[in-house]
């Protein structure tokens, strides 16, 4: 009773949130930059950084040019840059000043109170509307990169910022850093059910940070059955139902207008099965694993259906009572599964788990598993 009641709970709470997708969400976009007409130019961020609320009295570091096609956002960025930096120079004038004043280098009076206070209140400000400019620059630089990453149609070798490009135009949430109920899913097997939501998710250097959880169920009889049952939906679903996942790029390949789409990720995870939150053992387990995502669609011209395949294999390194919850013979070993679905009006996607690979032959090919979710 408690574990339905809790399946329940959690499937209203996943059709119910105003965000919640799972999986991507590759639409057509249109890019600013155009071939052939789009030219190339050069610019420089020769700008002061800020370090702790307070900027170097000297430029820190040499001049970094950037090649970049010249769109509106670069445009922008460089306004925001002469003004940054001719703040910049004002700024470090007038704290070289103060200081020179204040060791009476300057061989001057110390300045009056007032003198002082103004001084003071102008760095304040200057301080505060160059953080603001630099705010502003990173956003324009920002949207330019994803401009660039929608223009190009290979996409490899991802730094932070492209990183997090990748992530806002797989995941559709438009720059946000972190965000609620991100995603959900409902999934059935033979005699087994869950319901997946992931809680919160964030961007963390290289990586896509995101805490989920699943509660899962099943009808058979048994006990011992239903144990490697609903440890198997786990496994072949989500991994467990507490779930600490990373995501890093590797791929991101595409068609001009996203009717064709290949991304490939690389990703770890720590799992943990807690009595707590509905599994039917009465021990903790928990797993950790590293392995290879490879996603890949084609849609109609229209955009009214996607289709998709799935294909993800890793390495397993589990606890003896994981191990034992699935009647497996090693808690270490390889796991990998093909699936295949479709997305239609943009707005529901079904998907089936139709082959499963593993070193543990009880794994491999037992039941076909079926997903639904609602994108937003």
């Amino acid at each position: 009773m408690k574990k339905n009641m809790l399946l329940t709970v959690l499937f209203v709470i996943t059709v119910l949130a105003t965000n919640a997708q799972v999986g991507f969400r590759l639409k057509p976009r249109t890019s600013t930059i155009e071939e052939g007409i789009t030219p190339l130019i050069t610019i420089k961020d020769n700008t002061t950084g800020i370090k702790d609320g307070m900027p170097p009295l000297t430029t820190i570091g040499k001049d970094k040019s950037k090649v970049v096609y010249k769109t509106l956002d670069i445009v922008d960025y460089n306004y925001k840059t002469t003004i940054k930096k001719d703040k910049d120079v004002v700024l470090q004038k007038l704290i070289q000043d103060l200081y020179d004043n204040s060791i009476k280098k300057d061989g001057k009076a110390p300045f009056s109170q007032t003198v002082l206070q103004t001084k003071s209140d102008s760095v304040k400000r200057l301080q505060k509307e160059i953080a603001g400019l630099q705010t502003t620059m990173d956003s324009l630089y920002y949207i330019y990169v994803k401009d660039l990453m929608t223009y190009r149609s290979i996409n490899m070798g991802f730094g932070s910022l492209r990183s997090r490009a990748f992530f806002d135009l797989i995941y559709g949430n438009q720059g946000k850093r972190f965000n609620a109920l991100g995603n959900a899913g409902v999934n059935f097997g033979n005699n087994t059910g869950s319901v997946y939501s992931e809680l919160v998710n964030g961007n963390l250097g290289l990586f896509r940070v995101s805490l989920g959880t699943m509660v899962s169920s099943n009808s058979t009889t048994d006990k011992d059955e239903a144990k490697k049952e609903e440890a198997y939906q786990r496994l072949i679903t989500y991994g467990g139902n507490t779930v600490l996942n990373f995501e890093y790029p590797l791929a991101y390949l595409h068609s001009k207008n996203n009717q064709y789409n290949l991304v490939s990720r690389l990703i770890t995870k720590g799992t943990a099965d807690f009595p707590a939150f509905g599994t039917i053992t009465e021990k903790w387990a928990g797993s950790g694993s590293l392995g290879i995502d490879i996603y890949a669609d084609a849609a109609t011209s229209n955009n009214s259906l996607r289709f998709f395949c799935n294909f993800n294999a890793s390495k397993l390194y589990g606890t003896d009572v994981f191990r034992d919850n699935l009647g497996i013979n090693k808690s270490n070993f390889t796991f990998g599964q093909v699936s295949l679905g479709l997305v239609f009006l943009e707005r529901f996607k079904i998907s089936f788990i139709i082959a499963t690979m593993s070193s543990e032959k009880s794994l491999q090919n037992r039941h076909v598993i079926a997903g639904g979710q609602v994108l937003n």
